[in-house]
């Protein structure tokens, strides 16, 4: 209540709006005739809003001439504040309308992303982007050489790690942060609470990370493990599906198996070390730059990838861990 009664106390001290628009434009074109032109009204009606202006002030806002009018002390006073007033709002318009303006974007933007960050990471998030931006139609596209050598068929790229040639501009993305995970049906018979319990285990490997197993044991202080067997896959999304199926142990990208680790399917048994790989890099055509498209989903990508589920995947992880099996009670003697 109190709010509303100051409004409508704040709103008796201003004056008519309509009439300080129509005083900006004379005093911006210096004549009635001007004014009405600009306002698309008549010159009868420009002088009817200012005189209702000068009655509400008590002073005469202008010098009436035979060649048009020029401001009153009192009026070039006003104008000082209409003018900062009417920039002040124009400002807040202009930002609004730019919130608003990712509805109304329009065009294609063509991706190309790893085939298995686009599976894992990419394709369940873009139902948030074109629910965001709906009149932009999303290529995608996935490989796994250089951008360089794919030519000017991209808009945006994914890769694993910088790539530095003429005509593209690259930016990191977001960390790719791995750890053994596996399904929790695996560790049933064979629970794993240290690095050396994984050599009870099948450890599963792509082709693109033949050395990633070798490189995190060695940073967890057992470079001569050696699973039980070893499964070999031509992609990391068959990899990461055959660990989530029960085959084995693999070390995984934190960020593309945030799903799995939701919904349980996998867990990460232990919780350290944790070996970072390549970054994960946004590639962008150079000469794509500046289209509206391409800066939307620049914009979006980028901002999804600022809330990294690593903290909370290792969070998750703990919780998700099966707990030691309770110690037996030693019997009492009797």
């Amino acid at each position: 209540m109190s709010t509303d009664k100051r409004t409508a106390k704040d709103a008796e001290r201003l004056p008519p709006l309509n009439a300080l628009r129509h005083f900006e434009a004379v005093a911006r074109l210096g004549s009635f005739a001007a004014a009405a032109s600009d306002l698309h009204v008549t010159h009868w009606a420009v002088g009817k809003q200012i005189r209702s202006l000068e009655d509400w002030f008590g002073v005469p806002l202008f010098e009436r001439r035979s060649r048009g009018v020029v401001l009153t002390d009192e009026g070039a006073a006003l104008l000082n504040d209409v003018n900062g007033a009417f920039a002040r709002l124009s400002s807040s318009v202009t930002r609004l309308r730019h919130e608003s303006m990712p509805r109304r974007i329009t065009g294609v933007v063509r991706v190309n992303a790893l085939a298995s960050f686009a599976l894992c990471w990419l394709i369940p998030r873009l139902a948030s982007f074109q629910t965001r931006y709906p009149d932009i139609e999303v290529r995608l596209s996935t490989a796994s050489r250089k951008l360089r050598y794919v030519g000017d068929a991209f808009d945006i790229g994914v890769r694993s790690g910088p790539e530095e040639a003429a005509g593209l501009v690259s930016m990191p993305l977001m960390p790719d942060l791995r750890l053994p995970a596996c399904s929790p049906a695996v560790l049933l018979n064979h629970p794993i609470r240290t690095v050396a319990d994984l050599r009870h285990h099948t450890l599963l490997h792509s082709m693109s990370t033949r050395t990633a197993w070798s490189d995190w044991l060695r940073e967890a202080g057992a470079p001569g493990l050696r699973g039980v067997r070893h499964l070999d896959f031509d992609h990391v999304f068959l990899q990461l599906g055959a660990a989530a199926e029960g085959l084995g142990v693999t070390l995984a990208s934190l960020p593309l198996i945030e799903r799995e680790i939701a919904t349980g399917r996998l867990v990460c048994p232990i919780s350290g070390p944790i070996w970072r790989g390549p970054d994960y890099t946004l590639v962008v055509n150079a000469e794509r730059a500046d289209d509206g498209a391409v800066m939307a989903f620049k914009k979006w990508i980028t901002a999804a990838a600022q809330h990294p589920a690593a903290p909370a995947q290792r969070e998750r992880a703990r919780q998700l861990r099966p707990a030691a099996p309770p110690a037996k009670r030693a019997r009492r003697k009797a």
